[in-house]
């Protein structure tokens, strides 16, 4: 990739940007569907947990793939087909007559949606200097996140108005848009990028690599640790069911404290990579774990006073959305050149593994012992997490390959 055309750079983030917006308005809006889905299929809060493991886990299961097939297939060409294929599947979800259907059909968009971190991380990490990477990765999360904080509005006007089988369907017709637009409009040299690959080791060799340093180790430790209280698919369903549930907030109510908390999963994640890019990827990492921990516990304490959660949702939604895209740009930077796409499908394959993992674990705690101990779990995986990263070896990054 030629990093000194910025333009190509820039077009590349908008499109990735946007493609990750359509990703993760479906993965809002579900939070808002879980509830009706429970009354209407007669489940409780342990099959959403379920629920969440089994198309998470369909999702990560595909991310160790694009470690070999980047060597193969066109990282565009990876990026624009998924986009198809998760668009696709929310069409097909919008029929959906059973919690089977309504399963298979998010399974099919999660594969859909497999390609966008570790391929488009990796894509934008060949684009963007070290010195600039810290937000390019932000900039694509913090995109991505302008569709979460939408859905609170537009996806919730449309449950009332249409019912939650329409609005899934509405929500696969931008993305299959976006998927042409990526198809049309991102390019990389391809045959330079295999040949650049082929002589940097075989794909064996960079996985044994990536498993092997103690650095990349306890970074991908931290990521497993910490997914069990990350953003989307663990804190935004949970925390809408307990504001739903057992705080007994209204549908309008809930809608409005969920968007306090989405807005700062637009504002945060730009931040704090701006602030890793200036002061280092892990004070900035430490600072915002130990933040979410504490915004979690305060959550929990501030129970259904409005005053109090009103003006703490928007700061906690901040720190607990930012934390994944640092993360990520920290091992981008230790991990360079093409075993930089290795690395990230190692860490999302874990990353989403044991995102499924946790969701089954905390869905049941929350279903047995009460939200307080699901909560309370939440914010010692944030503690764990700052721990393992203060015991990374900080010299800094290689230099990147010429």
């Amino acid at each position: 990739m030629d990093r000194s055309s910025p333009s190509r750079a820039g077009l590349t983030l908008v499109l990735l940007a946007l493609a990750h917006a359509a990703i993760h308005a479906q993965s809002a809006l579900m939070p808002l569907v879980y509830p009706i889905v429970i009354v209407e299929y007669g489940l409780n809060e342990r099959d959403i947990g379920t629920f969440i493991a089994i198309t998470t886990a369909v999702g990560g299961s595909m991310q160790l793939a694009y470690g070999f097939l980047t060597r193969y297939v066109a990282r565009p060409l990876l990026l624009a087909g998924g986009q198809l294929v998760f668009g696709t599947s929310l069409l097909v979800g919008g029929m959906s007559q059973s919690i089977g259907q309504l399963l298979g059909s998010i399974s099919a968009a999660r594969i859909g949606a497999s390609p966008q971190h570790p391929v488009g991380n990796a894509l934008l990490s060949d684009l963007y200097p070290t010195e600039r990477r810290g937000f390019a990765i932000s900039a694509h999360i913090s995109g991505g996140n302008v569709g979460t904080i939408l859905v609170p509005f537009v996806g919730g006007a449309l449950l009332l108005a249409v019912g939650w089988q329409v609005t899934l369907a509405l929500f696969g017709i931008p993305a299959l848009i976006i998927g042409a637009l990526l198809a049309i409009f991102v390019r990389e040299d391809h045959a330079a990028y295999r040949q650049r690959a082929r002589a940097s080791g075989s794909v064996r060799q960079h996985l044994r690599d990536v498993l092997g340093r103690g650095d990349l180790r306890l970074i991908l430790g931290a990521s497993l640790v910490a997914a069990g209280g990350r953003g989307l698919d663990i804190v935004a369903p949970f925390m809408v069911l307990y504001l739903s549930g057992p705080l007994g907030f209204d549908e309008q109510t809930v809608g409005i404290l969920y968007a306090l908390l989405l807005v700062g999963a637009v504002l945060g994640p730009i931040l704090a990579g701006t602030l890793s890019d200036r002061f280092g990827r892990r004070p900035t990492l430490v600072t915002y774990y130990l933040v979410s921990a504490v915004g979690i516990l305060s959550f929990l304490a501030a129970g259904a006073n409005l005053f109090l959660l009103v003006p703490l949702l928007l700061p906690f939604g901040t720190a607990v959305f930012s934390e994944s895209p640092v993360l990520q740009a920290y091992l981008a930077d230790r991990a360079t050149g093409p075993m930089r796409d290795v690395a990230f499908a190692v860490y999302f394959t874990f990353a989403f593994g044991i995102g499924a993992a946790w969701a089954f674990i905390i869905g049941f705690v929350a279903a047995a012992f009460g939200y307080p101990a699901a909560f309370t779990i939440m914010a010692a995986s944030y503690v764990a997490a700052a721990g393992l990263l203060l015991a990374v070896r900080d010299r800094g990054a290689k230099p990147e390959p010429a």
